[in-house]
């Protein structure tokens, strides 16, 4: 039965996956779009903290925790974000449903784990309208955007001494992310429409470290380094340039079309420059009871370059974010009480993501909260809600207060374990 739900979800989700947008927030428009995956549904919950791992949980965010796996562990996870934004004399909503990763992970014998899956890394999904009278003629110009990059990943984690884990993941980036600017003057009859197409793949890495030590009784230390070196990844990119005209609905209906040579200026294909980055974490807990953490990260954001497409109002700086946060059991092994088995998360973080807007820096502060519901055996359910704000109305930009409700399904079983008859 399970092996079914698995198939059925792997097709669901990779048919699905790959037709929506992600994203609704007007940040999409710079760079390769929002991040989109900020780990499992147990990580968020608890502010994003990756330091804790035990041996039925999936971890993707640092594979060295693989090493502890006991159980075959299959994950699918999803996320509604609902968003507020505003500027400082306009507001509007908006919101959408996105899956989030799937991911099997599989004990290989003592000390040693693997997996694999997929997930959305980043989505574009942004419409701006804007409407210059300072010019003459006055100019309307709209932007849009879709498209993302997802990854496929496969990691290995190992505990090649006692209370000492390291762990290497490999994804294949793929996607493709598309860009459109329409302009209009003021008594034209015929506007322009300025599509940009790019379309990504290549490999990047990420290296993990753990340390976990009973420092006394009933009290483990848990600490982990997680490191992702910088890379680079193929752009293989096309331009078109129409001349268009407005339908009484708003739709651009082209003219005439042409099809730019990037060959000549070397633009045809060029590299995404991934920055690296490093974090560090620590936290102490009770086994099957209780932890809490935090974790602190640095990414060399400063780094980014997309040779085919820069913006004109934003640039990038060094980004870090801290997170903290933790679970609660009260009693794993209660027969008498459902929520006395049930984990209780909960979980901050605080940011500067490295993005710069009109020269100043765009700040996410988020709270979280969630629960692991026990299903059957050590699988779960687990739900989790974000609150948090990005951004500032300050100098015209924009501000996002936004809600996220993420949940995941986690089966864990014992596989290829042969029944003894007697």
């Amino acid at each position: 039965m399970i092996r079914k739900l698995i198939i059925v979800a792997v097709l669901f989700i990779c048919s699905y996956s790959f037709s929506q947008e992600g994203s609704v927030s007007p940040y999409s428009y710079y760079g390769t779009g929002d991040l989109r995956f900020k780990g499992t549904t147990e990580n968020r919950s608890m502010g994003g903290i990756s330091v804790y791992t035990d041996s039925i949980h999936l971890n993707l965010n640092n594979p060295a925790s693989l090493g502890k796996l006991r159980l075959t562990t299959f994950s699918v996870g999803g996320n509604y974000s609902s968003v507020s934004l505003k500027t400082v004399d306009q507001k509007e909503n908006a919101s959408d449903f996105t899956f989030d990763y799937i991911a099997l992970a599989i004990p290989l014998g003592n000390n040693l784990g693997m997996s694999f899956g997929l997930r959305p890394y980043t989505s574009v999904g942004y419409r701006i309208e804007a409407l210059d009278d300072n010019s003459d003629p006055s100019r309307y110009n709209k932007y849009e955007g879709e498209g993302g990059i997802n990854k496929v990943h496969f990691a290995l984690g190992y505990e090649f001494l006692k209370n000492f884990s390291v762990g290497a993941l490999a994804n294949f980036n793929f996607g493709t992310i598309t860009n459109k600017t329409v302009s209009y003057l003021d008594q034209i009859q015929y506007g322009s429409l300025v599509e940009n197409k790019s379309e990504y793949s290549g490999f990047d890495f990420k290296f993990s470290l753990n340390y976990e030590k009973e420092i006394r009784k009933n009290l483990n230390l848990q600490s982990s380094i997680v490191y992702t070196p910088a890379n680079k990844i193929t752009s293989s990119n096309s331009r078109r340039v129409s001349t268009v005209s407005r339908n009484a609905s708003g739709t651009e209906i082209p003219a005439f079309t042409d099809e730019i040579d990037l060959r000549g200026n070397g633009l045809n294909s060029t590299y995404l420059h991934l920055p690296e980055s490093y974090s560090f974490g620590l936290g102490v807990g009770k086994k099957y009871t209780w932890f809490v953490g935090a974790e602190y990260e640095i990414s060399k954001t400063s780094e980014f370059r997309n040779d085919f497409i820069s913006t004109a109002n934003g640039s990038y700086e060094d980004g870090e974010r801290f997170s903290a946060g933790g679970f609660w059991v009260p009693d794993y092994d209660s027969f008498t009480s459902y929520w006395k088995r049930v984990t209780y998360r909960v979980g901050v973080h605080n940011a500067r993501t490295g993005l710069m807007v009109n020269n100043v820096p765009v700040h996410d502060f988020g709270m979280s909260f969630g629960l692991g519901l026990p299903v059957r055996n050590f699988s779960n359910l687990n739900v989790g809600i974000e609150y948090g704000k990005r951004g500032s109305t300050y100098l015209g930009r924009i501000e996002e207060n936004y809600l996220n409700v993420f949940i995941s399904l986690s089966l864990n079983d014992k596989w290829f374990q042969k029944n003894l008859i007697r």
